[in-house]
């Protein structure tokens, strides 16, 4: 008998119009992208972040009531009440964005439905697994909860069916911290196809682009650093918000760099596209394993060459050896930076054809329909 599946739900914390970043605009152009397979025929997405029903460019959109995200357990466990009994009118269920794969896979096993877990931050592993730093309540929660109840919630997001790493990196650390390879398929994040980028604005001066957010472990001091160590014709805009604002403009004054940085804040999804228009080049600077940045991918679309610290998922997608540069290093990010004017003309445009080629929907769409197919003939 041939798989079928025909009605998909979709379990995140947050979806748009809320969003706290990159991981609720991908949660929603899955969730429309799956609408244009022939293999689907309904899409409903859970959300708690709110109250009510929707049909938001055909997808139905349950919002179960606001849950706090500020203990992760008592998350899960608020949401187990108001999601218990409704996954099971459903062929597959896709749990996104983490922070409730625990109540996924607990529900989705007792409720006897196939689950999808997509795999996008670390939020169940201590900070010393990415190489971070946890301070205040999360250095209290790894010392006391992680060990305890946290133990009980990566078991319950151990019985999701099958996961999608975004990347060979987390992938890895995923594997390297008791997850089964077996259970886990590297399936890219997609672009948006109606991402648009207007006409820029040309000046004489090089504009550097970072956009994300403002935490230790982006790495934007570093690149606030490699500003001063470059010529008086870079500029750099950051765009995005943090904890580490204030700390990042204070470098930026220290560094005699102010009067060449500006800081955008954070800036909403549908006007994103002129500011990667306006810039000459993206630069990422994390010091960390991320699973896949969104913004890099939005950057390569908009045809801009990117220059990219070789550590976690983003250097993957770089098609230039050359314009990867070691994290934590403001020496060797200026150094990739000026290297962008000497390669040959057009990395811009080899970009948009990469991305183009290997993170479309309609290469990314059906791998993922594939793995649902899969599960519901197993």
């Amino acid at each position: 008998m041939d798989p079928v599946v025909t009605a998909v739900g979709i379990v995140t914390p947050r979806y748009p119009p809320v969003s706290s970043g990159g991981g609720e605009q991908s949660t929603k152009l899955l969730a429309m992208q799956l609408l244009t397979q022939a293999e689907i025929d309904e899409v409903t997405v859970f959300a708690f972040d709110g109250t009510g029903t929707t049909v938001q460019n055909g997808v139905t959109v349950r919002r179960l009531g606001r849950v706090s995200p500020f203990i992760t357990e008592l998350q899960n466990l608020s949401v187990a009440r108001k999601l218990r009994g409704r996954l099971a009118e459903f062929d597959v269920v896709h749990a996104y964005n983490m922070e409730l794969h625990p109540v996924v896979g607990y529900l989705s096993t007792r409720e006897g439905v196939p689950s999808v877990g997509t795999l996008n931050s670390y939020h169940f592993f201590p900070s010393s697994v990415t190489n971070t730093t946890a301070d205040g309540l999360e250095w209290l929660y790894e010392r006391i909860g992680l060990p305890t109840t946290g133990r009980l919630m990566r078991r319950s997001m151990m019985q999701i069916d099958a996961f999608v790493s975004l990347s060979h990196a987390i992938r890895d650390i995923y594997v390297e911290n008791g997850f089964d390879a077996d259970r886990i398929e590297h399936i890219p994040n997609m672009v948006d196809p109606e991402f648009a980028v207007p006409d820029g604005v040309e000046t004489e001066r090089t504009q550097l682009l970072y956009v994300g957010s403002l935490t230790e472990n982006k790495g934007v001091r570093y690149l606030i650093e490699a500003l001063s160590l470059l010529p008086e014709q870079y500029r750099l805009r950051i765009v995005g918000d943090g904890d580490r604002m204030a700390d990042l403009q204070r470098r930026a004054d220290r560094g005699g760099v102010a009067d060449r940085t500006t800081f955008s804040g954070q800036i909403p999804y549908e006007q994103i596209g002129q500011v990667y228009a306006d810039a000459d080049l993206f630069v990422h600077p994390g010091i960390w394993p991320e699973p896949l940045n969104r913004t890099v991918l939005e950057a390569m679309q908009a045809t801009l060459p990117v220059v990219c610290t070789d550590i976690g998922g983003p250097p993957e997608v770089i098609p230039d050896d050359e314009l990867l540069c070691e994290p934590g290093n403001p020496e060797s990010l200026v150094a990739a930076i000026q290297r962008v004017e000497e390669l040959p003309a057009g990395i811009g445009k080899r970009n948009q054809r990469y991305v183009v080629d290997h993170h479309s929907p309609s290469v990314v769409v059906p791998q993922i329909v594939a793995l649902y197919e899969r599960l519901t003939a197993g």
